[in-house]
């Protein structure tokens, strides 16, 4: 116990911390031209060019292997990475769901060749993915999955909606949830994972455009859609302790932290100023700061 005791959870090991010197040097010079309320969104923002910029410097898929194109880094190294892409407001829209899950994901669970074909790719900024969990009328009942798979002689044929899939129109790839077996009712038996191409026939992809005007989230419709055999990944039937180890790669992470950093750094600049400046103003910052640093402190802990 006292060996846990003496253990200090909320700092990063230095050698990955030494990295934030380059990062910041880098986004300074390629994020200065991006106006406040576009680097604002930067976890919705889209930018293939700034992915792959990103891989040249290897700093996608830093966690992967280096037999597949990754740093062989710590989780510690990624968190610091992630940490200024925030903080910057860089267009990061593009790779984050391939980098921060289906990555890890087709590691822990696909076949080598699937390794082989998508982590190099993942590595490089070249192949972007989203998430096929949640649908229409399920509220977040992720269990009563209606979308399905049926196998034939060519594979999979898949049929089916999906809704609130970030960014799809941008990706390649889906990691989707799908009944390979039984029905709805049978909840978290029968469920796959499938690894869908986008461009293939019979799918059909549907920006939402919400409130603010964004249209970071879609509907994705398939319809007959005709899948090889190699599409599953990991066992048939496994799909929902294989999606719970997935969604395990979202939570606690810096974004949850950092999504609304930039306004919160343009607000501090505006109430610095004359016109700005009240006690209530420097109240709020003063609490907001106070929840900010704890988090931080858990999120990496728990890193």
């Amino acid at each position: 116990m006292s060996r846990l005791n003496s253990l200090d959870v909320q700092s990063i090991p230095a050698e990955d911390e030494a990295l934030r010197g380059e990062v910041r040097k880098f986004l300074a010079d390629t994020v200065k031209n991006i106006p406040p309320h576009i680097r604002a969104r930067s976890w919705a923002g889209y930018s293939p060019e700034f992915s792959r910029q990103l891989g040249q410097q290897g700093w996608l898929g830093i966690t992967l292997p280096k037999a597949y194109g990754g740093g062989g880094r710590s989780a510690y190294a990624r968190y610091v990475l992630v940490e200024e892409f925030l903080n910057f407001g860089a267009p990061v829209g593009s790779h984050w769901i391939a980098d921060r899950q289906s990555g890890p994901l087709i590691l822990k669970y696909g076949t080598e060749a699937q390794k082989m074909r998508y982590l190099p790719a993942i590595c490089q900024g070249n192949a972007f993915f989203c998430i096929g969990m949640s649908e229409p009328n399920s509220g977040s009942d992720l269990a009563s999955v209606r979308t399905h798979a049926t196998r034939n002689e060519d594979g999979w044929l898949l049929n089916g909606q999906k809704i609130w899939t970030t960014n799809a129109h941008h990706c390649h790839f889906m990691i989707a949830l799908v009944r390979t077996s039984g029905e709805p009712t049978d909840r978290q038996k029968g469920l796959s994972q499938l690894i869908v191409d986008l461009s293939l026939p019979g799918i059909t992809i549907r920006p939402i455009t919400d409130l603010s005007g964004d249209s970071h989230f879609c509907e994705v419709f398939f319809d007959n859609v005709q899948l090889s055999p190699d599409a599953l990944i990991g066992a048939e039937g496994a799909g929902w302790d294989q999606v719970i180890a997935e969604l395990a790669f979202e939570r606690s992470g810096p974004e949850r932290l950092y999504s609304s950093i930039v306004l919160f750094d343009e607000w501090l600049a505006y109430i610095r100023t004359p016109q700005g400046h009240t006690p209530q103003a420097q109240r709020l910052a003063g609490k907001i700061v106070s929840q900010l640093a704890p988090l931080r402190a858990m999120s990496i802990a728990i890193t």
